[in-house]
């Protein structure tokens, strides 16, 4: 049962003291920069955040919720509308009462501040709070533990590091230490680790993030792909481009820093080496060949000049149909929603078609059908755009037993632009190499003002909460339609430079 607490509605922030959150190690596993500019950045250079992770908030909150409606936690002292404040006082008075359960506590150690999905009394041992201690449980939703060929490998560390920060911070408060660590699931079940597994990380990722918060050590940003849901990208991509930093290069990434160890400080200098200084000595560039120092001159280069770099020794089958293909789903429910193709045929004309599953429960049927269209296409060519339409089917044949020679003729007959082609083949004055990047430079352009495989998934829930909403249905076909078209204007850019050599 739930106990109800009354208190204002009021927004999560820091006080003008700088703690240290739960927040801040999940962070840092993702990104060091965002730690230190959550804490020392310009408010006015950061951005809105997105509608995906407005979106991942709510789902959080809706799993918590649901749990808490499944009874799977009894006697549970609500919190959750109190502020941080109100909830520290009301959590110790909670704790120090013997509770059994407390959802949306607040806990505080010095600069250390937590606020745990679920505090849980256990009675088998002692701690100074009485003959009980709590142990601190988040509801998260995903999965704690990761699986390869259905055996569990890892436990995620930024699941991990939020909870042996919680567990710190009891142990100031109650002088006892739960001898495991514990989340609930996105499937509400408790996955267990231990805390040994990650002493020495959590560790030296708690010092770091200390120095991080507090100012005493600066970051820089480190440009990738994944940075596009971050309040932060505007300001961290200004600073890149106007530093030219290294890690505006493609797949430079963390490694800048071994750059700069060595004096490459800038794009400027990158495109400038003598590749040989680096191969050996102080100067050696750790796990880079003369190879990969020589691939990373010359995209410096093509980055200095902004224009894209074209080599030769590709080429395309030749096929009665070619299909261009991109798979839309939803990875926070598991739900493939979208198989979208542009066929064109030999005489030039192209036409989209698609198989949707409009709700989760439509999806085996979706791609039953899909699998048909597999089966009934011989002699044609499947263009796609990274290796996840491949994985994706692959996992949806082994959930519904689909036929297996069809997905092994699909893989003898797709060619993915992105491997095979984009990064093989090419350089590009951008950091990213994905669709979106590569398309615009030559000129393509989607109708969305917004578009994104991560805006699509909002769409999606935004049809599931309201399956009237036709107009969001189709702004998701359009989107992935355009998608498809932005890989014929690749294609057919390459395809160009082919003509071209011919004498």
């Amino acid at each position: 049962m739930l106990v109800a607490t009354s208190g204002p509605v009021t927004a999560l922030a820091r006080t003008q003291v700088m703690t240290i959150s739960a927040q801040d190690l999940y962070n840092y596993t993702k990104c060091h920069h965002r730690v230190y500019l959550d804490s020392n950045g310009d408010p006015a250079e950061r951005g809105e955040v997105s509608s995906f992770v407005e979106m991942l908030w709510e789902m959080g909150l809706q799993t918590e919720r649901d749990y808490l409606a499944d009874g799977e936690a009894t006697n549970v002292a609500d919190l959750s509308d109190l502020n941080m404040e109100r909830a520290l006082v009301k959590t110790r008075e909670l704790m120090h009462q013997g509770q059994a359960a407390i959802y949306q506590g607040a806990i505080e150690a010095g600069d250390w501040r937590g606020r745990p999905d679920l505090l849980f009394r256990h009675d088998e041992a002692s701690s100074t709070l009485g003959p009980f201690y709590y142990e601190a449980v988040d509801i998260k939703g995903g999965r704690g533990w990761e699986e390869r060929h259905g055996k569990k490998t890892r436990f995620k560390s930024h699941y991990a590091f939020q909870i042996l920060f919680y567990r710190e911070i009891l142990y100031r408060l109650q002088g006892y230490r739960p001898g495991i660590g514990r989340i609930v699931n996105v499937d509400h079940e408790l996955e267990e680790f231990d805390p040994a597994d990650f002493d020495d990380a959590f560790a030296a990722a708690l010092a770091d993030v200390t120095r991080l918060v507090n100012g005493s050590k600066t970051s820089e940003p480190v440009l990738g792909s994944a940075c596009h849901q971050c309040h932060w990208y505007q300001r961290c991509r200004r600073w890149v481009e106007g530093t030219h930093d290294p890690s505006g290069l493609f797949f430079v990434g963390k490694v800048k820093f071994d750059l700069k160890r060595v004096g490459l400080q800038s794009i400027d200098d990158i495109a400038r080496m003598n590749v040989k200084d680096y191969l050996e000595g102080a100067s050696k560039i750790p796990r880079a060949s003369e190879k990969t120092l020589l691939r990373l001159k010359e995209r410096a280069r093509v980055r200095l000049a902004n224009q894209p770099h074209l080599r030769s020794g590709y080429s395309f089958p030749v096929v009665t149909k070619e299909i261009y293909f991109d798979i839309e789903d939803d990875p926070t429910q598991d739900f493939t929603y979208l198989y979208g193709l542009v066929e064109r045929h030999a005489t030039g004309a192209s036409d989209f078609r698609y198989f949707l599953a409009r709700h989760p429960n439509d999806e085996e049927q979706a791609v039953r059908e899909f699998w048909q269209y597999l089966a009934d296409n011989d002699d044609v060519v499947y263009y796609v755009y990274s290796a996840k339409e491949r994985s994706s089917l692959r996992k949806l044949m082994q959930r519904y037993d689909l036929e297996t020679q069809i997905f092994e003729h699909y893989c003898e007959q797709e060619y993915d632009l992105y491997t095979d082609l984009v990064v093989k083949y090419s350089d590009w004055p951008t950091y990213s190499y994905g669709i979106k990047q590569i398309a615009q430079i030559i000129g393509f352009r989607w109708r969305d003002a917004d578009p994104s495989g991560a805006n699509s998934i909002v769409w999606l829930n935004d049809y599931l909460a309201d399956p009237t909403r036709t107009d969001v249905l189709q702004r998701i076909l359009d989107y992935n339609e355009d998608d498809c078209y932005a890989m014929v204007a690749v294609k057919d850019y390459f395809a160009a430079r082919l003509t071209q050599e011919k004498p």
